[in-house]
């Protein structure tokens, strides 16, 4: 699930070790997924770093920015708001651990803080943005947007789509990855399905 960035939720794809070559300008692949992919950007700069189970408790709390926006609508106790969303943190790791078992599941940090995550899925014919959120105090400062095009710049090399998935509704997410270069390109509700191709592509 995407927010701005929230989260996003992204189409299952064949995965295989696509982007072990360099590329982008700072010369590094997607993979392997256990070390760490240095994006630059910003001063200090941005880090992409594979997760550790440390990491649970931030990732924990970076769910609850977004999903618990929902629930604070519901009327049910805070007892029972915590408790669901504890069932869907648990429920969104094993789904993506499960349909994605080759991706990059990282840690975003600047200046060795942890400041969100991004899945990546390399794929084969297409890659995946799987999942991408930042904490609160990071969004709507264009972070997210450079953070996809470094990213992008990656795929680009390979001559490789890219596909998410946005929730219909969630404009800043859709904002966000059309500065990127995604287009619609079906609308399965409550998802619309956005996909980028490289420049001078004919995939």
């Amino acid at each position: 699930m995407a927010q701005d960035t929230g989260h996003l939720r992204t189409p299952p794809s064949s995965s295989a070790d696509t982007l072990n070559s360099p590329a982008g300008a700072h010369g590094e692949g997607l993979l392997p997924v256990d070390a760490p992919l240095l994006l630059g950007l910003r001063d200090p700069p941005i880090v992409l770093r594979p997760e550790r189970e440390q990491d649970a408790g931030f990732l924990a709390d970076l769910f609850r920015t977004t999903a618990g926006r929902d629930l604070s609508l519901m009327p049910i106790d805070e007892a029972m708001k915590a408790a669901l969303l504890r069932m869907q943190f648990a429920s969104q790791a094993a789904t993506y651990r499960a349909q994605y078992p080759a991706a990059r599941f990282d840690i975003i940090e600047q200046d060795g803080v942890p400041i969100g995550r991004i899945v990546i899925d390399p794929g084969t014919e297409a890659g995946c943005i799987v999942d991408v959120a930042l904490l609160p105090n990071q969004r709507a400062r264009g972070l997210g947007t450079a953070i996809l095009a470094a990213v992008l710049e990656r795929f680009a090399h390979r001559r490789q789509r890219v596909q998410c998935q946005v929730l219909e509704g969630n404009e800043p997410s859709l904002r966000m990855f059309g500065r990127v270069g995604f287009r619609q390109v079906a609308h399965v509700p409550p998802f619309l399905h956005l996909e980028w191709r490289p420049p001078h592509a004919t995939l």
